[in-house]
């Protein structure tokens, strides 16, 4: 009689196993049937160089690397716009009114949020001054590039 018993609970803890391994073999195989997405973010803060606050009207451009407009976006009242895109290289353009474009490249990696911060230089009120003109710079600095590179290198090893 305690055989018979034995014998049905080790057929029942081997059933759940089972099930178990089936379960953990199936969410495993999910990542190969439905991959993860190959978008990631770019989040901007648009902010005056004078005042530390954001500007009056500013709008924000993503354009290609061959300068294809992808979209424009419009920073919510502290300054900052939030965008998903293809993982890939792009060009920022921030603009506001009496204020000189600045132009900024970044790149957007797959699951991540690439942070760009943009400064507008208000414009010469002399109406004699020179043409509006547009500043392209990388858009970081060495110190934040360096610390960039080792976010991205912690990313990959998965910390």
């Amino acid at each position: 009689m305690v055989g018979k018993g034995f014998a049905s609970l080790q057929s029942v803890v081997s059933l759940l196993a089972g099930l178990a391994s089936l379960s953990g073999a199936l969410y495993s195989g999910m990542e190969y049937v439905k991959p993860a997405p190959r978008t990631g973010d770019i989040l901007v803060a648009v902010r005056s160089a004078k005042a530390d606050k954001p500007p009056p009207g500013a709008t924000v451009e993503i354009l290609t690397p061959t300068d294809t407009l992808i979209a424009t976006l419009k920073p919510a009242d502290d300054g900052h716009a939030r965008q998903v895109l293809d993982e890939g290289a792009y060009h920022l353009r921030a603009t506001a009114p009496l204020f000189e474009a600045q132009m900024r490249d970044v790149q957007v990696r797959r699951g991540a949020t690439a942070e760009v911060g943009i400064q507008l230089v208000q414009k010469d009120p002399d109406p004699d001054s020179a043409p509006t003109k547009v500043t392209r710079r990388s858009g970081v600095r060495p110190l934040s590039r360096a610390l960039g590179g080792a976010q991205r290198f912690v990313h990959r090893l998965g910390l």
